[in-house]
């Protein structure tokens, strides 16, 4: 006996052999006595979360003066997305009428229109609010009163958005 165990331990080699081969016949040993279970069909579940509507914040603070009587110029809408998902806004509708922050005489006249955006791609991570830019989406007419000069136009506006 003590020659046999001289042998397979007498080099490195012959002993890591020795150890695998000790090690697998422990390992089916223990695989032969084992049994394979699982389940009868049963169910498992999902929910889906209710999603919310998107927010229109203030955006007023963002605007830059590029309107003016004949010309067109830029809308910014400043949207919070609550849910925990991204949505990609598609469409941007008017939705009532354009007042100012001039008062009763620019509010008669404001000459100020907004173009119905459609077929829009931008993007709002959820649980984020970011302010976009509409490029040329409002016009101000030749009829605008001068006592619309620096006003800022209120647009009331809904959004279309997927996610």
């Amino acid at each position: 006996m003590k020659d046999t165990l001289k042998i397979i331990v007498g080099s490195k080699a012959h002993l890591a052999v020795a150890i695998s081969m000790a090690a697998m016949v422990v390992a089916g040993g223990a695989t032969f006595g084992s049994w394979a279970v699982g389940s009868a069909a049963g169910d498992a579940y999902a929910k889906a979360v209710t999603a919310q509507n998107l927010t229109l914040n203030d955006a007023s603070a963002s605007t830059v003066a590029d309107l003016y009587p004949g010309g067109s110029g830029a809308v910014k809408l400043s949207v919070t997305n609550p849910n925990a998902f991204a949505v990609t806004i598609t469409g941007v509708t008017g939705a009532g009428t354009i007042t100012s922050d001039k008062g009763a005489a620019c509010n008669a006249s404001t000459g100020v229109t907004f173009t119905n955006q459609t077929g829009l791609s931008l993007a709002l991570a959820g649980g984020t609010t970011t302010v976009f830019t509409l490029s040329g989406a409002a016009a101000m007419s030749n009829s605008s009163v001068t006592s619309c000069q620096g006003g800022v136009f209120t647009i009331p506006v809904t959004l279309t958005a997927t996610s």
